[in-house]
């Protein structure tokens, strides 16, 4: 008896693992769970206005740099890209590094895909380097070039058309409402989707479609 009243009390005294079980007293075993951390949920993206007038909040920041990409400041003329410069949706952040992956696994031996501006953290002007990039839905994307070098092509004759059309035809795949290309480039996609802008000779200029939740606000 004084035995098993001492185990009884040992047992007490050992702490009570996740996975153990205590009677209910209905004759079912009922799992025993310590209360998990509460998650932290971070809010969606909301792109309020239009790319030419707009504002930005609860962005994400694309990063300076990974295996198949590098950033690149236009404005400085460096790698990476400033912080301040590289703000997005979070749908505009997953589709650009989704299409970089797949594009790297199709063409491993390509150079990295360089990213430019996409926006500011809170969206709206952003100087006179852009007329939109304002609410988080435009990302600007070099071409990759045929010597290998991780910055832009000075001129269409330094692109490796190959790799740039497949990056257009990725970003259209990609379910992008527009995608810019320059008027010397003769890159193609369909119309109304893929478009001739001057002053996109190096890069490509992408737009994704808004959440249809904050449309117009």
């Amino acid at each position: 008896m004084r035995s098993a009243v001492l185990f009884a009390l040992v047992a007490l005294t050992l702490p009570i693992s996740a996975s153990a079980f205590l009677d209910a007293g209905l004759g079912e075993p009922v799992a025993f769970e310590r209360e998990p951390p509460r998650a932290t949920v971070r809010p969606a993206s909301i792109a309020l206005g239009i790319p030419g007038n707009g504002r930005l909040r609860h962005g994400v920041r694309f990063p300076p740099r990974g295996a198949g990409f590098f950033t690149w400041d236009p404005v400085r003329r460096e790698v990476p890209n400033r912080p301040g410069r590289r703000w997005g949706t979070d749908r505009l952040v997953r589709l650009l590094l989704r299409v970089i992956a797949e594009y790297r696994a199709v063409h491993p031996e390509a150079p990295r895909v360089g990213i430019g501006d996409l926006g500011r953290r809170r969206g709206g002007p952003f100087g006179p380097v852009h007329a939109t990039h304002q609410n988080g839905l435009d990302a600007d994307v070099y071409y990759p070039r045929r010597d290998r070098r991780e910055r832009p092509p000075t001129t269409a004759a330094q692109i490796d058309r190959r790799l740039a059309q497949d990056l257009v035809d990725r970003f259209v795949a990609a379910e992008a409402e527009l995608v810019y290309v320059g008027p010397n480039t003769g890159f193609t996609g369909p119309p109304g989707v893929v478009q001739v802008l001057w002053n996109h000779d190096n890069h490509l200029h992408v737009r994704i479609r808004p959440d249809s939740r904050y449309r117009d606000r």
